[in-house]
């Protein structure tokens, strides 16, 4: 078993540290389990499993992350059921629509609040630097996280990759819990056909879908009468815009130099390019037919907007208003620049909304972690992704395009480094700088170093540390 790395905590931590865990020591796991023809038995164990979920869903309606009295959530409450009962366990599931910070500031104190605990990423990262959540190499016999279909790929779980380990898990075959991503394009398909306009997928499918082509769409799409503006092209904010369109001529937020270094995905040539044009188009003379102003689901639902620039969890699963209310839409990737393939797939997230973890303060992580790899199977007749594309055409879009560019865009997703200090808004921090691409790099290329050597590489050497160093 690997040990976590010795963390210089914060001045802010350390008394707290020290007087909660004094010389901390690596969990013993010593739970003897029972296991007969392939079984296990766990005697009777329980463990507390702390779900946080957003504020405005009643805990009640939820099973597991999924709405009360869908086919998911009965799915769910029967797999619960069915572990507790087969590995003769019992899950006592706390559900929260409080801070996740509270139970931050409970674990770095040393206090026990659960056995594990879902919830927003980048708190179980600030966590596992300060030495106080289970690496998932120490829980290797009793949870198979190397299996990256099932608990999510690298470049979608790097924000809980730290040094020497890996801190977080994303069920990655359970639909809407797992997937949570910035910023795919929803098209008002009622309106492209008031319009008489053609639908942006074909673009996508027929590989046309280029900054050439955008830039025809907004114009065309585009309505105004008189001085009223009747319907925008897109609506979209800086900052989403920003991301994404820095992305969209094949550059990372971080990548290997020629010399085998990480530096800062921005200074490429091909983001400087993406940068030059994306410039043009927010702030040139298409300006106007971009709605920047205007929440765009609100935008959307009133029929305000052709295109909108939405987050994948404000389209389907607890937060979804997209699909619950809107009657006839599509989803639309970004359209990419000339150093790319047609059809090429991206996206970013500053999150895993619904991460998993392993507080160090419990004695049981073990348990946890064999129950846990039992309940987050994926459920029977829906052990594919394509499975769960077929499952999401046919209840939550309208076109078996719509699913697959769904979830490409999220199969490819970067972290943009949200939590840390600056270092998001720098990836859209371009388009409202006033700056030249060149001028902007230059004015934060220091501030850019500092924030590779404390954030991003130590992610990196985490990657590396589990999978061994890839170029």
């Amino acid at each position: 078993m690997k040990k976590i790395a010795k963390i210089l905590i914060v001045a802010m931590f350390l008394s707290i540290f020290a007087t909660a865990c004094g010389s901390t020591e690596p969990e013993v796991f010593d739970v003897d389990f029972v296991k007969e023809s392939g079984s296990i038995d766990l005697e009777g164990i329980g463990i507390i499993y702390k779900i946080y979920i957003p504020s405005t869903i009643d805990p009640k309606n939820v099973c597991l992350g999924y709405e009360i009295d869908t086919v998911f959530a009965d799915l769910a409450s029967k797999r619960l059921n069915d572990v507790q009962q087969n590995m003769n366990c019992t899950v006592d599931i706390v559900y929260d629509t409080g801070s996740v910070w509270d139970y931050y500031a409970a674990v770095i104190s040393g206090t026990f609040v659960s056995d594990v605990v879902m919830g927003v990423s980048d708190v179980w990262t600030d966590a596992a630097r300060l030495g106080m959540m289970v690496g998932l190499s120490e829980l290797e016999d009793y949870i198979d996280f190397r299996n990256e279909a099932k608990w999510g790929y690298r470049n979608m779980l790097e924000v809980v990759y730290y040094e020497d380990d890996l801190y977080g898990l994303n069920p990655l075959l359970w639909p809407e819990v797992s997937v949570a991503y910035g910023t795919p394009l929803v098209v008002n398909e009622d309106l492209i056909s008031a319009l008489g306009e053609t639908d942006p997928r074909d673009y996508l499918e027929n590989g046309e879908w280029t900054w050439d082509k955008f830039r025809e769409v907004l114009e065309r799409y585009y309505v105004k009468e008189g001085s009223e503006v009747k319907y925008y092209a897109l609506t979209c904010s800086p900052a989403a815009f920003g991301n994404m369109f820095i992305l969209s001529n094949g550059s990372r937020y971080a990548e290997k130099n020629d010399k085998g270094e990480y530096v800062p995905g921005f200074f490429s040539p091909e983001a400087i390019k993406a940068m030059d044009e994306g410039l043009d188009i927010f702030y040139g003379t298409l300006s106007e037919t971009i709605d920047k102003e205007t929440d765009p689901i609100e935008a959307m639902l009133s029929g305000m907007t052709v295109l909108g620039g939405i987050n994948s969890d404000n389209i389907i699963g607890l937060r979804g208003r997209i699909a619950k209310e809107m009657a006839n839409f599509g989803i639309l990737s970004w359209p990419t620049g000339p150093d790319v393939e047609p059809g090429y797939a991206f996206a970013e997230h500053g999150n895993i909304e619904r991460c998993i973890s392993f507080p160090r303060a419990s004695k049981h992580s073990d348990v946890a972690a064999t129950i846990i790899n039992a309940i987050y199977e994926p459920f029977e007749g829906y052990e594919t992704l394509d499975d769960i594309l077929e499952l999401m055409t046919r209840n939550y879009f309208f076109d078996e395009r719509d699913s697959k560019v769904f979830y490409n865009m999220y199969l490819n997703s970067d972290y943009n480094y949200f939590h840390y200090s600056g270092m998001y808004g720098m990836f859209h921090q371009w388009l409202t700088s006033n700056k030249t691409p060149i001028e902007f790099i230059e004015a934060n290329e220091d501030f850019m170093a500092t924030k590779m050597e404390e954030y991003i590489l130590p992610a990196m050497r985490g990657i590396d540390a589990v999978w061994g160093e890839v170029e």
